[in-house]
């Protein structure tokens, strides 16, 4: 797949890896700078990195880093002119998100009540507001609902009585999903 600009002589090869002048990317990274020093010492050593920076088009020779920044804030500490990265687009960012870890959600009327209990753990443990709910009871509550009705959206989740209101309903819908 290309990505193409407004521009159509502007053609960038998605999901494919290239090389990048440095100084046509934008980001930070928010490591702290002893790893960013430490990967810069590897990168001089080596001239290039193995582990592509993660960009996404902003416009012609314009780039904004967003998985792998400290790699590229390294680079520019060991002066490299350029680093390997791949493009992607949204659709792209979502799926990296989920294949690293960063991003899970299940689909509440096909999953288990287990793998439920265990997404709604994730969600407990990497969002301080959702702290105070019962994982168990709520997947339970799911189950439950689910075997005589065929939910439209999340909101069904406020009437469960299982410790889920209108204000955490936002929050666990980045972990789950119909």
């Amino acid at each position: 797949m290309t990505f193409v600009l407004d521009d159509p002589s502007i053609a960038i090869p998605l999901g494919e890896l290239i090389r990048v002048p440095v100084k046509f990317i934008k980001g930070k990274s928010d490591l702290p700078s002893i790893v960013i020093q430490a990967i810069s010492v590897q990168l001089q050593a080596t001239g290039k990195n193995l582990l592509p920076v993660v960009v996404k088009l902003l416009g012609e020779d314009k780039y904004q880093a967003t998985i792998n920044t400290q790699i590229l804030e390294a680079a520019r500490l060991a002066k490299l002119d350029f680093v390997w990265c791949i493009v992607a687009d949204d659709a792209m960012h979502a799926q990296m998100q989920i294949e690293t870890g960063q991003s899970i959600q299940i689909n509440v009327l096909a999953a288990s009540e287990k793998s439920i209990v265990e997404v709604l753990e994730i969600a407990r443990s990497r969002n301080p507001s959702l702290s105070k709910l019962n994982s168990a009871l709520i997947a339970r509550a799911i189950c439950e609902h689910r075997k005589m009705n065929q939910p439209k959206n999340l909101a069904f989740l406020t009437k469960l009585r299982c410790g889920v209101g209108k204000t955490k309903l936002p929050l666990l819908s980045e972990y789950l999903s119909l």
